[in-house]
């Protein structure tokens, strides 16, 4: 399972949790880091895991050690999105994410967004959704205040569930981070965001904060502005990849021949209910 877990970021660390438990109880896992690189070129495994829901970015890409791995490994599953979309065609070889594409049994992408823009015309390319979601009940803010979280938090390892909780307790977040963002669309009344403009070209945006939004209200925020929070297709969101999760723990032990039954084929299109907002026609 190769991703950037030795990060102090919140999205890396819970991913961690999260896809642990899409394996089968018999798998023995071997984690290692995307950067640096610690699989030796003699090692020998049935299945690669090439991320834990996170961004995967343009150096990991474009690693030869990754490329080689995955050449001597049966199956290997991408479970990653994107950001800063313009670091793979500048920052590497164009051609690599596609390359790399071509080596993964089944890409199961982040947003829908990640798969229009690099995999829309290929046959092993699923949408997951942000799986970790999963990580976050629906719940009740408790504070009529309002949250600000930096983009320092990144380098915080605050404790998984005591962020959590602190996100959801209250009723307006402000966010400079995705996946805090993620967490408090579970609890909060209204949010707001401010773009990550980290990359080597600080004019560029991450781009993640529009793709989670559209993945899940079928339409983006402006950036710096409170919005409310359409609960139920937020729910909807929930139920779709924790429906698409399943699909992908069946496959999961399927290629490791932990489980006999037949999984969907990754070409067969994903279940999507459409937003609430969209089915009452009112956004």
């Amino acid at each position: 399972m190769l991703s950037y877990l030795n990060s102090a970021n919140f999205g890396d660390r819970l991913g961690y949790h999260i896809v642990n438990n899409l394996l089968p109880a018999n798998a023995v896992v071997t984690h290692a880091a995307l950067n640096p690189w610690t699989i030796d070129e003699a090692e020998r495994f049935d299945l690669v895991l090439l991320g834990i829901g996170n961004s995967i970015n343009a150096p990991a890409m474009g690693r030869p050690e990754l490329r080689q791995l995955l050449e001597r490994t049966p199956h290997s599953i991408g479970i990653f999105g994107t950001q800063y979309p313009y670091q793979y065609k500048s920052l590497m070889d164009p051609g690599l994410f596609g390359a790399l594409l071509d080596r993964l049994t089944c890409w199961w992408a982040r947003y829908r967004d990640d798969i229009d823009a690099f995999g829309s015309t290929r046959g092993n390319v699923r949408h997951l959704g942000d799986c970790l979601v999963s990580a976050f009940p629906l719940a009740c803010p408790t504070k009529d205040k309002t949250l600000e979280i930096g983009a320092d938090v990144m380098s915080r390892e605050i404790a998984l569930d005591r962020m959590i909780q602190q996100i959801q307790a209250y009723r307006r977040v402000l966010t400079a981070r995705i996946h805090p963002m993620l967490c408090a669309l579970t609890s909060a009344e209204q949010i707001a965001y401010r773009e990550q403009r980290e990359g080597p070209d600080p004019t560029r945006i991450s781009g993640k904060f529009a793709a989670q939004l559209r993945d899940i209200f079928g339409r983006s925020y402006q950036e710096g502005a409170y919005f409310d929070v359409d609960r139920p297709a937020v729910l909807d969101y929930k139920l779709m990849v924790e429906a698409n999760m399943a699909t992908l723990k069946r496959q999961l032990a399927s290629l490791l021949d932990a489980d006999g039954s037949a999984w969907p084929d990754a070409a067969a299109p994903n279940f999507r209910p459409a937003p609430s907002s969209a089915r009452q026609g009112t956004g």
